[in-house]
Formats: C-alpha cells, sequence, structure tokens
C-alpha cells in the first residue's frame, strides 16, 4: 500500500512513464509467451518431419510428405524448394547437372530466409523494450530529482526529510524500467539462440534435399547413357 502511495505522490510524468513501461511490460511479456509456445510447436512439427524425410529415397517422394498436412518450417521449406524445382527443365545434361544444383541451392537459402523472417516477426520490439526502458525509467528519476531541487528552492532547506521523499518517488521510475528491460533482454537472448540453432536445423536439412535432388539428376543422366 505504501509502494503504490509512493507511485501517486512520483508526480504526474513519472506516473506516464511508469504506464508506459507498464504497457510495453504486457507486451513483453505476451509476445514472450506467444513465441514460446510457437518455438514449442514448431519444434515439434519439425522432429515429425524430419523422421518422415529420413524415410524417403528420392526428391519426387518429397512432395508426398507434403500431403500429410504438417504445418511445420521444415514442410514451407521443402513446399518452397519443390517449386523452384519445377521451374527447372525436366532435361538433364551434362552440361547442366552444376547449374541446376547452383540454382536449387539458392531457392534453399531464400526459402530459410523467408522462414527465418516469420520466426523474428516482433522480436525487435523486445530488443526496443531491451534498450529503451532503462532510459525511460531514468527520465523519470532525472525528472523527479529536478523537481525535489526545485523544491530545495521554494522551502530553503536541503534537509533529508525534504529531500528523501521526492527522490525516494523519482527512483521508482528506474525501477519499472529496469522491470521491463531485464525480461527483454533476458527474453530476446533466448529466442535469439533458439532462432540461430532453428537456422543450423534448416540449413542442414537443405543440404539433405539438395542432395537427394543431385541424386536424381546423376540418375537420370545413367539412365539416358544406357
Amino acid at each position: 500500500m505504501d509502494n503504490f502511495k509512493q507511485i501517486l505522490d512520483s508526480g504526474f510524468y513519472a506516473i506516464v512513464i511508469l504506464g508506459i513501461l507498464g504497457i510495453m511490460s504486457t507486451i513483453v511479456w505476451g509476445i514472450s509467451w506467444l513465441k514460446w509456445k510457437e518455438y514449442r510447436k514448431e519444434k515439434k512439427g519439425n522432429l515429425q518431419f524430419e523422421q518422415a524425410f529420413s524415410k524417403i529415397e528420392s526428391f519426387v517422394e518429397v512432395n508426398s510428405l507434403l500431403k500429410n498436412n504438417l504445418n511445420c518450417a521444415l514442410a514451407d521449406i521443402s513446399k518452397k524448394v519443390l517449386e523452384e524445382a519445377a521451374r527447372l527443365s525436366p532435361y538433364v545434361s551434362y552440361d547442366s547437372v552444376a547449374h541446376r544444383s547452383s540454382l536449387l541451392e539458392e531457392g534453399i537459402q531464400r526459402a530459410v530466409e523467408e522462414v527465418r523472417i516469420q520466426e523474428e516477426r516482433h522480436l525487435s520490439f523486445l530488443a526496443m523494450s531491451a534498450s529503451l526502458s532503462p532510459f525511460l525509467g531514468l527520465l523519470g528519476t532525472v525528472w523527479g530529482i529536478m523537481t525535489s531541487f526545485f523544491e530545495i528552492g521554494a522551502q530553503g532547506s536541503a534537509e533529508l526529510t525534504v529531500v528523501a521523499p521526492g527522490i525516494a518517488s523519482a527512483l521508482i521510475t528506474t525501477i519499472g524500467g529496469l522491470l521491463v528491460a531485464i525480461p527483454s533482454s533476458a527474453f530476446m537472448n533466448y529466442f535469439s539462440s533458439k532462432g540461430n540453432k532453428n537456422e543450423v536445423q534448416y540449413y542442414n536439412f537443405g543440404s539433405k534435399l539438395l542432395s537427394l535432388f543431385k541424386i536424381g539428376d546423376l540418375k537420370a543422366l545413367e539412365r539416358t547413357a544406357g
């Protein structure tokens, strides 16, 4: 109750800043909860897709995996890679093998980048909150201390009983800023680490897709030569 009274006594500008920090904190926790659920669902879907993918032996069979309606990043990557492969000529020659593989590799890279952009949605707000909220808290503190000095001048006294209440109220905004910045920074680092691990997984999967594609081209050349 005393803390709530201190907040009310901290002044209009401090209350506005604390209100902004409160809104930021609510959004930060909301985004973090949704991203955690999203990453958890993604991990489960990717695991199921990789298990199914490990059982196929040709690039053509990848299309059958997508018919199972598995909603995950690896399925999205596979779909985009198949679309890229469909644009290539159905005829394979010794001169075109390397070129075809290079084009598909570029398609894999674009597919991974698109998935990563989707995964990183809203993380910029966490980064902004982590960097901005301490400055908002500091702004409220400086404003409160400045007000305390005006009060000293008005009363003509610098006694602790005059200065302490104003400074204590001002420091509340610093605490508020840190209570937003610390979780924001922690969540941002956590999800960035998760995203980096996912990116490695996606490129490894893309490499397997490319290998299946190259094997298919080589088998087509062997049939032609035979």
